[in-house]
């Protein structure tokens, strides 16, 4: 263990040993977080507890920046015990580098750590340059996301702002006053999964546009965003064109319509087309262990209403309908801070699903 986080303590050292200089900072956040529900596998119920201590610490002298975001994580409950859990064990980890162990494992208590982030950036003449563990995001939709293709995330994932960072080198550099251009390339765990790609954004004719081509892991994709307000409603749109090496070509798409009113109420209604389904009834424990959100239907309509009620209180609702099998999805998550001097804040949630039991979402079990 201590030869495959060598480098890991290597970078956690040096950043803090920088701490003398004037140009270094550092944050963090301990985080639990309980969720039960029923196995897809026996029906027995569990109970999952993860505890996360996330220390954030970050360097910059001249045009270099070092940033990092180390996690410890405690996981107890009779989740360890499901099938789930087994699975989750056993699938592999894309990512490139081995940034990330086991520190004790037994039936009561997983402890583990990883660097959820890790980067050094350097902002040269031609461009800014990050290589590391990062987010890569070139989506604009909000529920669904064709764009994100290196860090895509279900909507019903537990954390919304958690995304499994990707190993990589970016370029990215300003286009004009409104634009800008990026290259990524990302080596994976094997040759067959790199992705290498390029984007193009502007604004112009108050369209906030952007397009992008790449070979994401052994599929040639290309596509196009767009974003803009006609009339007090905002808009935003992605079509995705994606050949796989091995099988035929399809579309992904998302047309969302969305409004901000006064009282701090946002709502947004989006359609998805998704031109790959697979079947219903692998979608649930497959999407545990997939590197990307799997769908069962090609046609989906989803709501998203988020409100800060006053800055100590804030709450998200997604509603999500397949229209090809009826089944559905509500998720409602409440967050609340409070008034202190540390940030300390509570959040609940719930996924409730309803359809036949051999749709895609009623043969899930409920989360809380």
């Amino acid at each position: 263990m201590v030869r495959r986080f060598r480098h890991i303590l290597g970078l956690l050292a040096a950043l803090s040993a920088s701490g003398v200089q004037a140009d270094f900072s550092h944050s963090g956040s301990l985080k639990n977080q309980t969720v039960g529900s029923r196995s897809l596998v026996d029906g027995d119920p569990y109970l999952s507890n993860l505890t996360r201590l996330r220390l954030e610490p970050r360097y910059r002298q001249g045009n270099w920046t070092l940033e990092a975001a180390y996690d410890l994580e405690l996981l107890t409950g009779s989740f360890l015990d499901s099938p789930e859990f087994a699975m989750l064990k056993t699938a592999p980890d894309p990512r490139y580098w081995t940034l990330q162990d086991e520190l004790h494992d037994s039936g009561d208590l997983v402890a583990r750590h990883q660097l959820y982030r890790g980067t050094v950036q350097w902002r040269s003449p031609i461009g800014d340059f990050r290589l590391g563990r990062q987010q890569v995001n070139w989506s604009t939709a909000l529920i669904w996301n064709p764009m994100d293709i290196l860090n895509p995330v279900s909507p019903l994932q537990l954390e919304p702002d958690e995304r499994i960072g990707v190993d990589a080198l970016l370029w990215d550099r300003s286009w004009g006053a409104t634009g800008r251009i990026s290259a990524v390339h990302a080596p994976q765990d094997s040759s067959e999964n790199a992705s290498t790609a390029a984007r193009a954004k502007r604004f112009f004719a108050g369209v906030d546009a952007g397009v992008m081509v790449g070979e994401f892991a052994e599929v040639t994709k290309a596509g196009f965003s767009g974003s803009g307000s006609v009339a007090g409603t905002g808009w935003r749109s992605e079509l995705v064109w994606s050949e796989p090496d091995a099988g035929d070509s399809y579309w992904q798409g998302v047309a969302d319509l969305n409004w901000a009113f006064r009282n701090g109420l946002n709502l947004a209604v989006e359609y998805f087309y998704n031109g790959k389904p697979v079947s219903p009834g692998t979608t649930g424990l497959a999407n545990l262990v997939s590197a990307r959100p799997l769908y069962a239907g090609r046609h989906y309509a989803g709501l998203l209403v988020l409100q800060d009620i006053n800055p100590f209180w804030q709450y998200r609702v997604v509603a999500i309908r397949n229209a090809d099998d009826a089944s559905w999805v509500l998720y409602p998550r409440s967050t609340w801070i409070l008034p202190l001097s540390q940030e300390i804040y509570f959040a609940a949630g719930a996924q409730w699903f309803g359809g036949d039991q051999d749709s895609e979402y009623g043969r899930l079990e409920p989360l809380g």
